[in-house]
């Protein structure tokens, strides 16, 4: 496809030096859409992902990395969908190459998924129209952002709440320590931790240990580990590049000890390593929908972030199946 001078190049077509020129100093740069991303999700068995760029003169000026994701068995089929995490980049001096990049999107997933979603990082609101007009329907959805900016270790504390203070000293004094991930066998004792609470409290799906091994040796995914007496308790999972770091995933060894708190500390490791390396924001990555009471919103709330709507762009390419697939799965997942 071509339009004025613009074409449409995927995966492999895209030079990775005009990709990477994209990404630096881009407002809408993340983890998400590096090709060392890309790489990834098509490297681990079962997950995949496209990659479409809007060039024009070799120089690109829109790019997404866009996941193909379903759940296993019967549930497959009611769940294909298309995630693209953090949202689309492009140069804001030239929105057109958007709006191709959208009807190009639309266009190839017409008969592979069911939906497709932008997961938004950023504000996108003045783009809203050119959305619209590729036939994309905007449901807002909140987020926090922490600004690491002139934050030290000492005073990361003054933004927590009490609650948050309480819990984290508390900890401490009770032989708890944080730290990053040393091995993948540390990263296989925290994944197993999150697999648990997933089975049993969240009951969303998880990808396969595979995607977060390779996540993790890919450099682009931290991983933090919390102890106690030599025992992994709890750990976060967080994608970061040189413009925010990202709490992917975080759990905690349920009901362990009363005075530890493992969930803040391994979210206090994330916060101190973006310091650390100069990281201007840590990105809570969603907080629900506004209007709509949500626990995980409130545990967010206590780390100071400013709540933020962000917002996700979907365009459901199977109303019928997108809607039964919403009752369908609902329906297993209380059976499971």
């Amino acid at each position: 496809m071509s339009e004025r001078g613009l074409k449409v190049l995927y995966n492999d077509e895209i030079k990775h030096d005009q990709w990477e020129k994209l990404l630096s100093n881009n407002p809408y740069a993340t983890p998400f859409q590096t090709p060392e991303f890309y790489d990834l999700f098509n490297a681990v068995k079962n997950l995949s992902a496209v990659a479409i760029a809007v060039v024009e003169s070799e120089s690109i000026k829109a790019l997404a990395v866009i996941t193909l994701q379903k759940e296993p068995g019967i549930k497959g089929f009611f769940s294909r969908r298309a995630i693209i995490y953090g949202g689309p980049i492009f140069l804001e001096n030239n929105v057109n190459s958007l709006k191709i990049l959208l009807n190009e999107i639309n266009a190839y997933f017409k008969n592979k998924v069911i939906y497709i979603e932008t997961r938004n990082f950023f504000d996108y609101s003045q783009y809203k129209f050119i959305t619209t007009v590729s036939g994309w329907n905007y449901e807002p959805y909140l987020n926090f952002h922490l600004c690491l900016t002139g934050l030290s270790k000492e005073s990361l504390f003054s933004v927590f709440n009490n609650d948050v203070r309480r819990r984290i000293k508390n900890s401490i004094s009770e032989g708890a320590t944080y730290t990053e991930c040393n091995s993948e066998d540390e990263l296989k004792e925290v994944y197993t931790i999150l697999t648990e609470l997933y089975k049993t409290k969240v009951k969303h799906p998880l990808p396969q240990i595979d995607f977060f091994k390779a996540f993790y040796n890919s450099g682009l995914m931290k991983v933090f580990v919390v102890k106690h007496h030599e025992n992994i308790i709890g750990g976060a999972f967080c994608p970061y590049d040189k413009n925010g770091i990202y709490t992917f995933y975080y759990c905690d060894r349920r009901d362990y000890h009363k005075r530890i708190s493992p969930t803040h500390l391994s979210i206090l490791a994330a916060m101190e390593f973006g310091i650390n390396q100069g990281i201007p924001k840590f990105d809570f990555m969603g907080a629900g929908k506004p209007g709509i009471p949500y626990s995980i919103r409130d545990f967010k709330k206590q780390f100071g972030g400013e709540e933020l709507e962000q917002g996700r762009f979907i365009k459901v390419l199977n109303p019928i199946l997108f809607k039964l697939g919403k009752i369908g799965l609902k329906i297993l997942s209380t059976l499971h």
